[in-house]
């Protein structure tokens, strides 16, 4: 069976959400290659909290990791608000009502770092998990991401347990998050594409990034994180002239 690096995993990932992303600009709402290339694009959230949780697991330097998401955070948002609405925001108000991805991420970050403390007792954990799960309802994608990060995170050696808790939190959060968004059930369930990243996620070899020199490690560690708002503004850009 063929077997894939992070590095792959992620180029993958980068690309349905590209998919996603043009599909959402340029191809007509209600085609069937909408619903195609969109079920497709869905792949890339669960993949990215997937390798988020494997980053909190290795990472030597927690504050740096939490920083980096947070700058880029700030610094996509701009291109996430115009991407999804065409426009400059109305009021300050709706521009944080309406937050990208980074910050979904941010959160399962925040709520990793949270459950993982062995400072905290029990009760403290699940106050302030969730509080910081409230907060899902401004940012893309909702209470799944958090979700998704923490089976990840907890089940990683259990892959059947994994896959089946993955499986049944995506078939029952995705209506109650998105199902009043749409206007048909058929066309909701294109976020059903998200179980798609179960397919890469199982081919993952363990093996994370192999970088020859710093230079090289330096590029795949930072590549994500201007990838996304960049591909938003060039999109942005075309779709909107």
């Amino acid at each position: 069976m063929i077997k894939l690096n992070a590095t792959q995993i992620k180029v993958i990932a980068i690309i349905a959400m590209t998919i996603d992303h043009i599909a959402q600009l340029f191809v007509p709402y209600g085609t069937a290659l909408y619903y195609i290339l969109r079920f497709i694009g869905k792949t890339t959230a669960p993949v990215m909290c997937y390798f988020l949780a494997e980053g909190f697991r290795y990472t030597h330097d927690k504050k740096k990791y939490i920083l980096r998401l947070s700058l880029f955070a700030v610094i996509s948002e701009p291109a996430y608000y115009i991407l999804e609405y065409g426009a400059a925001p109305s009021s300050t108000v709706h521009l944080l009502q309406n937050l990208n991805f980074l910050f979904s991420l941010l959160l399962a970050f925040i709520c990793l770092l949270i459950l993982s403390n062995s400072k905290l007792n029990a009760t403290f954990k699940v106050i302030l998990t969730a509080i910081t799960l409230s907060l899902t309802q401004f940012v893309d994608w909702g209470l799944i991401i958090p979700v998704w990060t923490i089976i990840f995170f907890f089940f990683n050696k259990d892959k059947m347990k994994m896959t089946l808790l993955f499986i049944s939190t995506t078939l029952i959060i995705l209506p109650v998050t998105f199902l009043r968004l749409y206007d048909s059930f058929w066309y909701f369930t294109l976020n059903y594409g998200a179980l798609l990243a179960l397919i890469p996620i199982h081919l993952y070899n363990g093996k994370r990034d192999r970088c020859s020199t710093p230079l090289k490690k330096k590029i795949n560690r930072w590549f994500f994180y201007i990838y996304y708002p960049l591909h938003m503004i060039i999109l942005s850009a075309i779709a909107y002239k």
